[in-house]
């Protein structure tokens, strides 16, 4: 470390955009899922997508909300 400067906070994790990421991923899905059944296919990737990006946008909501203290922390 260098004399007189002081040590730098670390970056806040950006929960609202890893949300959004999450849900984009899951919106994907469900219009691909769309598209393909329209020309009678089906791949069960998507309901997978579907399912990793909701729960990860839980998860990434639940996280940023208690980094924020609006949650009781234990």
């Amino acid at each position: 470390m260098v004399t007189g400067q002081t040590p730098r906070k670390p970056k806040p994790k950006r929960w609202g955009l890893r949300t959004l990421a999450f849900l984009a991923l899951a919106l994907a899905s469900v219009l691909t899922s769309s598209i393909l059944s329209q020309r009678g296919g089906d791949i069960p990737l998507t309901t997978l997508g579907v399912l990793v990006g909701l729960a990860g946008a839980a998860y990434c909501s639940f996280r940023g909300l208690k980094d924020f203290r609006w949650l009781p922390r234990d």
